[in-house]
């Protein structure tokens, strides 16, 4: 126990920033809700609200990974996640005429890289003897197949499945985010706990 409560401890900061995870993952949910209300809107208008959309999660996931100094709240998994988010945030912001082409190949990527950084960040919560991993590495598993539907779909259906199967990936991805920041705000309060 005395290693948890140290990995915990050099980790409290990440820790107690797990809200805001809980901002992105709400901030996927909306944005994955919205492409079923509005499944019509153009893939310019997509690309456009993806990309803040990424980018938002891009910021927040390195501001996380930065005030880490331990791995066990998946530093190098944030810190990799965030530089990449970032990058094709601001692909999609800058070139609208691109990404609106290519959206299903930016988004599939994006989300299967979010699956594989849902599930390695699930196992590293798993040290920590978190409750509900499983269920954050399941999402992570759900999010990959649903990326890689994503990435073959337009050669076979076309562009109306695929945005419904970002919608899908998307509200996988928020559920999966929201999962993984209740398991921070957990270890938030076993580190206060050890504390006092």
């Amino acid at each position: 126990m005395d290693k948890i409560s140290s990995l915990i401890e050099q980790s409290k900061q990440a820790v107690r920033h797990w809200w805001l995870l809980l901002l992105v993952g709400i901030a996927l949910l909306v944005v994955g809700v919205l492409v079923f209300i509005y499944p019509a809107r153009s893939y310019f208008d997509l690309s456009v609200v993806f990309g803040w959309l990424i980018l938002f999660s891009g910021v927040m996931e390195m501001v996380m990974a930065l005030s880490s100094k331990h791995f066990v709240t998946g530093r190098g998994w944030m810190l990799a996640g965030g530089i990449i988010e970032i990058v094709l945030g601001a692909i999609l912001i800058l070139n609208v005429a691109l990404s609106a082409v290519t959206l299903p190949i930016f988004l599939g990527f994006w989300l299967l890289m979010r699956g594989f950084s849902t599930i390695g960040l699930g196992s590293d919560m798993r040290l920590l003897g978190i409750p509900g991993t499983g269920w954050t590495v399941l999402l992570g598993i759900l999010l990959m197949i649903c990326a890689l539907w994503i990435l073959f779909q337009p050669l076979v259906f076309g562009s109306t499945a695929v945005v419904v199967w970002v919608g899908i990936s998307l509200l996988f991805a928020g559920a999966s985010t929201l999962s993984l920041s209740m398991q921070l705000r957990t270890a938030h309060h076993m580190a206060e706990a050890h504390h006092r």
